[in-house]
């Protein structure tokens, strides 16, 4: 007879069920300016339903990496230069951040 499952356990088996991931950014590159490099092969990936952090020092690049998610860096004379992002499958990375409103990512 097996014994009745903790709500610990429960947790931690949710907690490692694959999710379908949303948003994946797959080694980024940005340029500011057609010269300065301020990031370099940044990846990470969204699972639909979770959270995730970007921690970081002054400087390090999580608001790059925001902007470039967000198709904002051309106001910052910024551009992904290699690299990928999907949302829900689909690269983004060309779309206005009007399209990207329209497809939900805000």
């Amino acid at each position: 007879m097996n014994a009745p499952q903790s709500p610990l356990d429960a947790a931690a088996q949710a907690a490692e069920a694959p999710r379908n991931v949303i948003l994946t950014v797959n080694g980024i590159e940005v340029i500011y300016n057609h010269v300065i490099l301020v990031l370099k092969g940044v990846s990470l990936s969204v699972p639909e339903g979770g959270i995730v952090a970007i921690l970081g020092g002054n400087g390090a690049g999580k608001t790059t990496t925001l902007r470039a998610v967000s198709n904002l860096l051309k106001g910052e004379r910024g551009e992904v230069t290699k690299g990928s992002i999907e949302f829900r499958g689909e690269r983004i990375e060309n779309l206005s951040p009007a399209d990207l409103v329209k497809r939900g990512v805000v």
